[in-house]
């Protein structure tokens, strides 16, 4: 499966992502800073797709419930993550049920393991929510439908 093909699910369609059931409940295009698009979607058990399509990057993530605070390293169940990347953007537009606003400003920030593992944590500029992340860089050929 492509990423075109995997924007372009209806919603209430699954696909499997590395052998785990993702059903597409909703999805938000932000335009980062530097005019690039990234689009992230949400299933209904706190998974999340971060789909950048210029780059042909996906990262798929499981919500994570305890608070994390951001600093140049983090410490997520019994591991060490630096920081990697940060970036931000406006949301343009929403379907469905997702997370975020439209019009609204996120910034994320990802932290990386020795192992590859990443934890994202996206703040919400406009309402102060901050909502963490962990997970990890997965392929198209990870992506099949169900």
């Amino acid at each position: 499966m492509k990423i075109s093909d995997l924007l372009a699910m209806e919603l209430g369609e699954s696909v499997s992502i590395a052998n785990e059931p993702f059903t597409k409940m909703g999805q938000a295009e932000l335009k980062l800073d530097d005019g690039t698009k990234m689009f992230w979607l949400y299933d209904d058990e706190d998974k999340m797709l971060s789909v950048a399509p210029e780059e042909d990057e996906l990262m798929f993530f499981q919500q994570i419930q305890e608070e994390l605070e951001p600093s140049e390293t983090i410490l997520f169940q019994s591991k060490e993550y630096e920081f990697s990347y940060e970036d931000g953007g406006i949301i343009k537009h929403v379907e469905g049920d997702a997370l975020v606003e439209e019009e609204d400003r996120n910034a994320f920030s990802d932290y990386q393991s020795k192992d590859g593992e990443t934890v994202r944590i996206i703040t919400n500029e406009n309402s102060g929510e901050v909502v963490g992340y962990s997970g990890r860089t997965v392929s198209e050929d990870d992506l099949s439908e169900i």
